[in-house]
């Protein structure tokens, strides 16, 4: 039996360029910490010392810690996979194909920018039931209550063919749908 796989990946030149940013922000911020504030600036933030170190040196610790986070990410797996098992996102959320009613391109209302994907299950209440100790629940429950579906997968950041998604995920639907018939 044919048993079609899909997954994609983190585009990391996206990444990378987000990375490499945050990272040179930082050490600008280490570079006016060294130097210290500039008594003739005319700026408050740059000249008075007790606005200047904790400003620049909490920006730095940010700017940083983003770039840390990010490098942290080139280094996941698979954030979607579609396989006979059903769909995985990011190895934390598994959904099986039998759960799935159907799954739809998505368009964020807030940013026309982002896209991806919306998984409508056929019972979403006991998909949050099961899943109320995951880490994202209210990001799921809010899900829900906005979008109507608690599974919506961003695929902004990431290198895929729709085509082939889209192929495999109605392969799998099909399958699934003909075994409960």
């Amino acid at each position: 039996m044919n048993h079609p796989t899909f997954r994609a990946e983190i585009d990391k030149l996206r990444i990378l360029s987000a990375v490499a940013f945050l990272l040179a922000l930082g050490i600008a911020c280490a570079y006016l910490l060294l130097r210290g504030p500039d008594p003739d600036s005319a700026r408050a933030m740059l000249r008075d010392p007790r606005i200047f170190y904790p400003a620049v040196g909490l920006g730095g610790a940010l700017f940083l810690g983003l770039a840390a986070f990010g490098a942290a990410k080139l280094r996941g797996g698979s954030p979607l996979r579609a396989g006979p098992d059903g769909l995985d996102l990011n190895g934390a959320i598994r959904i099986a194909w039998r759960d799935i009613d159907r799954v739809e391109p998505y368009y964020d209302f807030t940013d026309p920018a982002l896209h991806g994907y919306k998984v409508v299950l056929k019972d979403p209440d006991r998909f949050l039931a099961a899943h109320r100790d995951h880490r994202f629940y209210r990001r799921m429950l809010s899900a829900q209550q906005t979008a109507g579906s608690p599974v919506i997968v961003y695929t902004n950041s990431l290198r895929y063919d729709p085509q082939r998604f889209d192929e495999v995920v109605e392969h799998y639907l099909r399958e699934s749908a003909a075994r409960l018939a």
